[in-house]
């Protein structure tokens, strides 16, 4: 089964007896502006309180392109509007350009915060080979081997590595560095909740950064 995974770096890990330090995602909760912001959205498809630089001037749907090679990021899209999280409806660029990935990481590894993992936690600190672990319905376990996909197997961080991808159905190959990433994956235990795994891939840094700015008088006239 094919699990979304959402990735972020700058995280820290800090393990001890088991111990992976981070923060527990609170339950989803949607704010009153950025429902509001929704509901303004659903009456009026075309509005937007700002664009960026590459929908700059663009009507919805109206194709843009986003620079660099389709590993940094880079493709063709088209410019669709989203509410951000200060309730602002934004107009982007949103690739369309189809990229698929075979990068062999094993599937798991993804451990629950420590707050929810603390009878694993004690277990492990009592060290009594009679005692049986306690049975959880998430995993507090980090992997006995690092994780990595096959582009950086047997590598270090920093390493050249080069990523194998089709691209709109075609074969391409682009050059990379093999770097440490933290994934996620949400589940469900008296709330909302998100387990984190370390991951050594090979990756591109984004080729672009965002810049969005206001909607101008004639943008808004449009709308």
């Amino acid at each position: 089964m094919q699990k979304t995974l959402s990735v972020g770096r700058g995280f820290v890990l800090i393990l001890a007896w088991g111990v992976l330090a981070f923060a527990t995602a609170h339950a989803d909760v949607t704010p009153p502006h950025i429902a509001d912001a929704w509901t303004r959205l659903r009456n009026n498809p075309k509005t937007y309180d700002q664009a960026d630089q590459f929908c700059r001037g663009k009507r919805l749907d109206d194709a843009c392109e986003l620079p660099g090679n389709p590993l940094q990021g880079g493709g063709a899209g088209v410019c669709r509007s989203s509410v951000n999280a200060r309730g602002e409806i934004e107009r982007a660029c949103v690739r369309t350009t189809r990229v698929e990935i075979d990068n062999g990481v094993p599937s798991g590894g993804f451990v629950a915060s420590p707050a929810l993992c603390k009878p694993y936690i004690d277990w492990v600190q009592r060290n009594d080979p009679a005692e049986p672990a306690p049975e959880l319905p998430f995993d507090c376990k980090p992997p006995a081997q690092p994780l990595a996909d096959r582009f950086c197997k047997g590598k270090a961080a920093g390493d050249a590595c080069a990523v194998e991808m089709r691209v709109d159905g075609k074969a391409e190959q682009f050059p990379g560095a093999c770097t440490s990433e933290w994934q996620s994956q949400r589940f469900y235990y008296r709330g909302s909740r998100e387990a984190l795994r370390q991951v050594m891939t090979c990756a591109s840094p984004q080729a672009f950064e965002r810049q969005f700015s206001p909607a101008s008088w004639l943008d808004k006239l449009w709308q």
